[in-house]
């Protein structure tokens, strides 16, 4: 009671303040407008036919006429003024700070500095309800900004501040938030500002779970995906498609494609229209698999239900046909996307020439390559790199050369993967010095060799028996930082049994040491031992690490 009745007690004080202070300025200007309105009569009286010829009195009125005029309005200036500083700096006056009105005639860079925490505590109970609301609006805004900017901890701590004060706020500051957390991969972080949300009485929409789901998918937590889309229909929130369309593509992208398949059937179960981002999911899954005919089936469904493939969705169906190594099939459908209108892009061409590559067939893929170029797609590292691949595996090394100039000549910056297929092609020739030269102007470009760069260096040098420099790439490897893996260590293993006189024991330690590290023991790798220490004695080594393997005790093959 006393606190509400010295606040009134204030409130009342303040009211009089400025009354006085508005009846004070008024008397200022009706005093001023009197005097004026006399000496200007009094000058005219003196300028007339019945003036007193005296000069000096003349002078002196006119003298003291010119001071009034002059000294009083800068009294009323300095009144004035010392009214408005006063006004401004009152109680009444900041608790106006941050409100719609005021923020709304500022730029949007003003309106994030004002609308600050430390503006939001001045907000008293006498703050009318649509200042609030105005203020609430900005600092959303302002939240979303921050969002924009890459500001995430503003973001978080002027919401921290609307919910403090109990300001009315809808779901979109809060989605902001939890998108902010979501694409750095702070699922922890999005999941605390859901709660937050509803603490604060604001109930999730589609939007809010759909942030969450494709955060998940794009961790490739497709399991975390499905959850969030349960929780979304457990509490009666409508899922769209894309919230479907994302359960699809974090299995998809995984090649599940049986539970790509059951979630696009709940999705027509719940009455949801799919798109195409669904069915190029889809596409995509059975891409991976090479299963061309799946991939072409379901871009004939997406037709039949009225929706346009786009040159995402025929790439994929080229893909899935390059994958399984079937060229005229991937033809096939580059030319039904141009008669669909359809531009493919350096991606649909980089396909198309992964297919010719696949099965070593250089000049078709070099054919594919120049059309990609007439059609005015620039080429880059991939597509160079592919028709390097098929140039590669068909032992050609002099195309495969001119084709690493012509990417040189179209100012396309070679990546490890271009490198690595220009030394497969030098692997395939057995062309040891053009290896070692291009390893060695690809340190020079500054790119750093992966493994797999350094297993197609070593595997010429195996073949020739040349352990030694095998044996100093693996140290190179070892002091890069990089760890061998089963491609390696099957060209050393190589090296050893193609050597003269076998290196045996060698090769016996290599094995040991690299199944020790965890390195898988596969069929090649187990075929090159076998070489190397003889299949009896392979046998018994299989045996004593407990691998299964195709050798039987008798040194027969299964």
């Amino acid at each position: 009671m006393k606190t509400a009745f010295q606040s009134s007690k204030k409130s009342s004080l303040l009211a009089t303040k400025t009354t006085a202070d508005k009846l004070r300025v008024t008397g200022l200007l009706a005093g001023l407008t009197i005097l004026v309105c006399v000496a200007d009569y009094g000058l005219a009286e003196m300028g007339g036919e019945k003036a007193i010829p005296s000069g000096g009195r003349s002078f002196i009125v006119e003298t003291a006429t010119v001071l009034v005029c002059m000294l009083l309005p800068a009294a009323f200036m300095h009144l004035s003024k010392a009214a408005f500083a006063s006004g401004r700096d009152s109680p009444s006056r900041r608790g106006k700070i941050g409100s719609g009105e005021e923020l709304s005639k500022l730029s949007k860079s003003d309106q994030a500095q004002a609308s600050s925490p430390s503006e939001l505590r001045e907000f008293s109970a006498e703050t009318p309800k649509d200042h609030l609301a105005s203020s609430a609006k900005n600092m959303s805004q302002a939240v979303a900004a921050a969002v924009r900017t890459s500001d995430r901890g503003r973001a978080e701590r002027l919401l921290g501040e609307i919910i403090k004060h109990k300001l009315p706020v809808d779901t979109m500051p809060f989605n902001s938030v939890i998108h902010a957390c979501a694409k750095t991969g702070d699922m922890a972080g999005a999941r605390r500002w859901l709660r937050h949300m509803r603490a604060a009485g604001v109930e999730p929409n589609t939007i809010s779970y759909n942030i969450l789901m494709d955060a998940a998918a794009k961790a490739d937590d497709a399991e975390d995906a499905e959850h969030w889309l349960a929780e979304m229909l457990k509490d009666g929130v409508t899922a769209n498609e894309v919230s479907y369309a994302t359960v699809i593509h974090a299995r998809a992208k995984r090649g599940e494609t049986e539970l790509a398949e059951y979630w696009l059937s709940k999705m027509l179960d719940a009455g949801v229209e799919p798109n195409i981002v669904s069915y190029n999911s889809l596409i995509y899954a059975c891409g991976r698999k090479g299963d061309a005919s799946s991939a072409e089936r379901w871009l004939r469904e997406a037709e039949q239900r009225g929706l346009s493939p786009r040159v995402t969705t025929y790439t994929a169906v080229v893909d899935a046909c390059a994958k399984s190594g079937d060229v005229d099939r991937a033809e096939k459908w580059m030319e039904k996307m141009k008669e669909a209108k359809v531009e493919p892009n350096v991606v649909s061409y980089s396909a198309m020439i992964d297919a010719c590559a696949k099965v070593g067939d250089a000049v078709r893929a070099q054919r594919w390559h120049q059309r990609m170029r007439n059609a005015g797609v620039q080429p880059n590292a991939h597509s160079f790199s592919a028709v390097i691949n098929a140039c590669a595996k068909s032992g050609n090394l002099v195309a495969a050369c001119e084709e690493f100039d012509r990417m040189e000549q179209a100012g396309v910056v070679a990546d490890v993967v271009v490198y690595s297929g220009l030394l497969d092609a030098c692997a395939k020739a057995g062309d040891l010095v053009r290896a070692k030269e291009v390893f060695a102007r690809m340190k020079a470009a500054g790119v750093k060799p992966n493994v797999v760069a350094y297993a197609s260096l070593a595997r010429p040098f195996a073949h020739r028996g040349e352990w030694q420099e095998v044996e100093s790439f693996a140290t190179d490897m070892q002091q890069a930082g990089l760890e061998m893996n089963e491609y390696f260590l099957y060209a050393q293993l190589l090296a050893y049994a193609s050597a003269r006189p076998r290196q045996t024991d060698r090769a016996e330690a290599t094995f040991r040491k690299a199944y020790a590290k965890g390195l898988e023991a596969n069929k090649h790798v187990l075929t090159a031992l076998g070489r190397a220490v003889g299949r009896g004695k392979a046998s018994q080594i299989v045996r004593d690490l407990g691998i299964s393997s195709c050798f039987e005790p008798d040194g027969r093959g299964r």
